[in-house]
């Protein structure tokens, strides 16, 4: 719900003031899109599939595992951390509409996106757990409660992490190469979610 929440007031931020976009992209970005381009475009032609994916899932895993440690901050660090994804992403689907690219950026995160926003939800929840067994540890002592729940954590993020291998490959072989039509991205993304 933060993510999601997050993602449309990001949107509405940029529709209502598009110069904010300085805020979660980077010029280069910003005049690739302005140009009608997206970012995302030409990667094949740049970098191996295999390269970009090994590069992609390691980003991913980090993300994870950055987002659940933040719960350490007794949950506000993974909750900044899911709220500041969500605004990001919502603000650059805002910004790519406007230029009329909104629905080239939707077929790139179509295939992977699903899986992928949803393992970062999931580590955020077991940050926020991990965050809660230090706000509120019951009849444990708070380093008990701790340990007990980075455990169940720990087991979360390891499957986090084999899903976010499988989206990793399909960021790079699939997302990026436009001869792949929206159904079969599609069946691809809901399929594996």
């Amino acid at each position: 719900l933060l993510f999601i929440t997050s993602a449309v007031a990001g949107a509405l931020m940029i529709y209502r003031a598009p110069d904010l976009i300085a805020l979660f992209a980077d010029p280069q970005t910003i005049a690739t899109v302005e140009r009608g381009e997206l970012w995302t475009e030409g990667l094949l032609n740049v970098t191996p599939s295999a390269v970009l994916s090994v590069d992609i899932l390691t980003n991913n895993i980090v993300v994870s595992m950055f987002v659940f440690s933040m719960g350490i901050l007794f949950g506000v660090g993974t909750f900044y951390m899911i709220g500041l994804n969500g605004l990001q992403l919502g603000a650059l689907f805002a910004f790519t509409s406007q230029h009329g690219i909104g629905g080239k950026l939707f077929d790139f995160v179509l295939a992977h996106g699903c899986v992928e926003l949803s393992c970062i939800c999931v580590a955020g929840a077991a940050g926020a757990y991990l965050g809660e067994s230090l706000i509120r540890p019951g009849a444990l002592t708070r380093a008990e409660s701790f340990r007990a729940a980075a455990r169940i954590g720990l087991r979360v993020l390891f499957v986090v992490t084999l899903l976010l291998f499988v989206c990793g490959f399909i960021e790079g072989f699939i997302s990026p190469d436009p001869e792949i039509p929206r159904w079969a991205r599609a069946t691809i993304g809901v399929g594996y979610w």
